[in-house]
């Protein structure tokens, strides 16, 4: 089997010698790879995170850098579409993602899903993150076709895609998505493995409150008729306004109150 890695990284460059390390042992106790690449799609860092990899001499390392800063949905797809391997594993580069979890990935792919989740055990973050995530997943469940879905997307941090699911993603050139929606809207033979989602090794986290509204924001517009049915409700709404307002504007010209000429204007 040959996999390709995937990590998408924003100065992350404390952490990237480590989790490609700990990726290779991982990838070579699994037994069923016999080749490998590890593409690091630097997300035009400010640090030397893509000096660093440059500077790798590990085989099958590789660096791309996108030329602005577009999020790592943007960054996953950039390396998914430069991956080679048979299948892809898309995983974080701030060592959250526990590495441990590759064989069992790998097990799920030999068993013919073309889509493999890794989700974590249980969420280990602040009240008001925990809030707004059980939040976030709920509406989207409700608002999207994902009500028969069986992946708890909750709790989904990394994934491994066959190359069928890579080269269908790579399919699709709509820009402003969610990843995440688009794998699951696109269907295919899906599972998972649970495991325990480590501390971040070093470095502060990149998602931020609004980087989080902003994959939401992407996530409705691109997966649900929700933006489609409020501007229709609007429309209908400001046209009996306009409706309303136009037979006011009658009577209240007939009753002797306009100036001529000024209803008929309006109207």
């Amino acid at each position: 089997m040959f996999l390709s890695v995937v990590i998408p990284a924003f100065n992350e460059n404390e952490n990237l010698r480590d989790i490609i390390g700990e990726i290779k042992h991982n990838i070579a106790a699994s037994g069923n790879i016999t080749q490998h690449e590890i593409i690091v799609v630097d997300d035009h860092s400010s640090d030397d995170s893509f000096d660093t990899i440059q500077r790798m001499t590990l085989p099958g390392v590789k660096c791309i850098r996108l030329s602005r800063r577009s999020g790592s949905h943007v960054a996953l797809r950039a390396g998914i579409r430069a991956a080679k391997g048979d299948a892809v594993l898309c995983i974080s580069a701030d060592g959250q993602d526990h590495p441990e979890a590759i064989g069992r990935m790998v097990a799920g792919y030999k068993a013919g899903n073309d889509i493999i989740w890794a989700l974590r055990k249980k969420r280990q973050e602040g009240f008001s993150a925990m809030l707004f995530a059980n939040f976030f997943y709920n509406i989207l469940k409700s608002v999207t076709d994902q009500e028969e879905n069986t992946i708890d997307l909750n709790r989904a941090d990394f994934f491994m895609l066959s190359h069928k699911a890579a080269d269908a993603v790579n399919a699709c050139n709509e820009r402003n998505t969610s990843l995440f929606g688009l794998l699951v809207w696109l269907g295919f033979k899906q599972d998972f493995t649970e495991y325990d989602r480590r501390p971040r090794k070093k470095g502060s986290s990149k998602w931020s409150f609004r980087s989080k509204m902003h994959l939401a924001k992407d996530w409705i517009i691109a997966f649900s008729g929700i933006p489609l049915k409020i501007m229709t409700y609007a429309g209908f709404t400001i046209a009996l306004c306009g409706f309303l307002y136009a037979l006011f504007i009658i009577l209240y010209s007939l009753m002797g109150y306009a100036r001529p000429g000024w209803a008929e204007t309006v109207i």
